[in-house]
């Protein structure tokens, strides 16, 4: 199957969308894998995108290579507001206020812990 969604060197001439040069940052990644789905999404809405050096991170993982997600500049602030929508959608606000609830108790008890071992560590000498 022939991949012509991700593109390290876009030929702009030949793209129905893009004009030279004229396509404009709106995301970086590290992990290609959120690329995609966050490419995904915008052409889901009818945006056309293309991801830039996708293929460079996967070949040089270690490079920590950033992923970049290009629209066209008419595009670029709908594409803003969809892709802040999905990271909103994905945060859950209760449970984080929770886990810190949790951290806190936890931090509390294996404070009172070392304390009773100092004590008792003291009291023995």
């Amino acid at each position: 199957m022939q991949r012509n969604d991700i593109l390290d060197n876009f030929d702009f001439d030949q793209n129905q969308y893009f004009e030279e040069n004229s396509g404009e940052v709106v995301a970086k990644f590290y992990s290609p894998m959120e690329a995609d789905v966050a490419a995904a999404r915008l052409r889901s809405e009818g945006i056309p995108c293309f991801l830039a050096n996708a293929t460079s991170q996967s070949v040089l993982p270690h490079l920590q290579i950033l992923v970049r997600l290009h629209v066209r500049p008419q595009d670029a602030e709908q594409a803003r507001i969809l892709l802040a929508e999905a990271a909103i959608d994905s945060e859950e606000p209760g449970n984080r206020l929770q886990d810190n609830r949790i951290l806190t108790v936890m931090a509390i008890l294996i404070g009172l812990l070392m304390a009773l071992l100092l004590v008792r560590a003291m009291w023995m000498t």
